[in-house]
């Protein structure tokens, strides 16, 4: 199964990079509306909770789509006055996918709605519903043009701020692996803490040196994602017709091991507590593309061991955009050390290692205000995917959040 799993992830991901090819340089088509979001209509993917929408404007004209909860079924969640959570979604997904279980005690926006939060959620620059922009004449090449840095100095502020002017005060901040990245960067643009109360990373996603050999190194090794960009590739999206078809189609095959398929594919390493029911929901709305750009700007971490902007690859290109010939090193202690920062990771976590997690665990040692959280026989996805999530990690957010004044 290991090697079969390995065969398909690989043609897919050949397949769709090929395929997308004849689409670099088409104008960026942002007339079309989005579509309709998880806040209208139908609202079983919800879980029957009402939410409403806001579209956020970035400074770099991003047009960003955030949701939001107001309130749940029960009393406590009914409060007048209530403190604000922000959910920042990671890698290749978007907000949604929060809510891929089967019930509403399962997932973390819900529970603490239920707890008397005001809970929104975000989805980052290039995904389903933040596919927009204020200019009409961007390209293909000028809309992907992006990485993870850009949504820390951009999309964040302008979540963050849109909700402080809603609500009139900082958020807690709960976010899962590309989540946390965008966050750790965002402290070396604007000052987060003016914004934010509390930090919760779920797998965070910092360092990158301890990586198992897998399909995820093996695209940074090879320099895939450079390859691709030099033949015009902007971005990707394994779920491109008819591969998503092709990928959910296997998935119902009565039998098949769609688990392997889906951690082979992103590299999360061995869910333990995902079920057919969770993968089914995913695969409605999951993965999600994401730019060439910020593949690269992820190997590069990989390659390099080390958690800084992303490399043009040339001293001159470096010397524009940072002054400086090399491309920087992100400074983690810039977060403030009394800014109270839960970590929580697992030991079966392909993409957020043990060992890389204490790398910046020691870094913010002499933190007092760092707690942590380590679950052995919990994956990548497990976190926000896994039905045994709500009794063995949420509880732990709940009491963390709840302890801060």
């Amino acid at each position: 199964m290991v090697g079969r799993g390995w065969l398909i992830s690989g043609v897919i991901i050949i397949l769709a990079i090929l395929a997308r090819s004849d689409l670099q340089e088409v104008q960026y088509d942002n007339t079309a509306a989005p579509p309709r979001s998880i806040c209208s209509g139908d609202l079983s993917f919800t879980k029957g909770y009402k939410c409403e929408d806001y579209d956020v404007i970035t400074e770099d004209g991003y047009i960003l789509r955030l949701f939001r909860f107001r309130e749940g079924r029960t009393k406590k969640s009914q409060i007048k006055m209530k403190q604000s959570v922000l959910l920042q979604h990671g890698l290749l997904v978007d907000g949604q996918s929060w809510f891929a279980l089967s019930h509403a005690d399962q997932c973390l926006p819900l529970i603490l709605v239920e707890q008397g939060y005001d809970v929104w959620i975000a989805n980052t620059r290039g995904t389903m519903y933040s596919r927009q922009h204020v200019s009409s004449k961007l390209t293909s090449s000028d809309y992907w043009d992006f990485t993870f840095s850009e949504m820390g100095k951009y999309d964040l502020p302008a979540n963050l701020n849109f909700v402080y002017q809603q609500t009139g005060q900082k958020v807690h901040y709960i976010g899962h692996s590309q989540g946390t990245t965008m966050m750790f960067a965002g402290f070396n643009e604007w000052r987060v803490e003016e914004r934010v109360k509390s930090l919760t990373m779920l797998s965070p996603a910092v360092f990158l040196n301890h990586m198992p050999f897998g399909l995820v190194k093996i695209v940074a090794k090879a320099y895939i994602g450079e390859i691709a960009g030099a033949f015009g590739l902007r971005d990707v999206n394994v779920m491109i017709e008819p591969f998503g078809t092709m990928i959910r189609a296997f998935c119902a095959v009565q039998g098949s091991n769609c688990f392997e398929l889906i951690y082979f594919i992103l590299g999360s390493g061995q869910n333990c507590c995902l079920n057919s029911s969770t993968i089914e929901l995913w695969l409605k709305v999951q993965p999600q593309a994401t730019p060439i750009k910020n593949l690269v700007h992820w190997a590069q971490g990989v390659r390099k061991h080390v958690f800084g902007q992303y490399d043009y690859g040339n001293p001159a290109t470096n010397l524009e955009h940072y002054g400086l010939p090399e491309a920087p090193s992100y400074n983690l202690k810039r977060i403030p050390k009394d800014l109270p920062l839960f970590l929580i990771y697992g030991g079966q976590d392909w993409l957020s290692i043990r060992k890389d997690v204490h790398i910046l665990l020691n870094i913010l040692r002499s933190y007092r205000s760092v707690r942590e959280l380590y679950v052995d026989y919990y994956a990548h996805l497990d976190f926000i995917q896994g039905i045994t999530a709500k009794d063995v990690v949420y509880p732990d957010i709940v009491s963390f959040i709840q302890g801060i004044p």
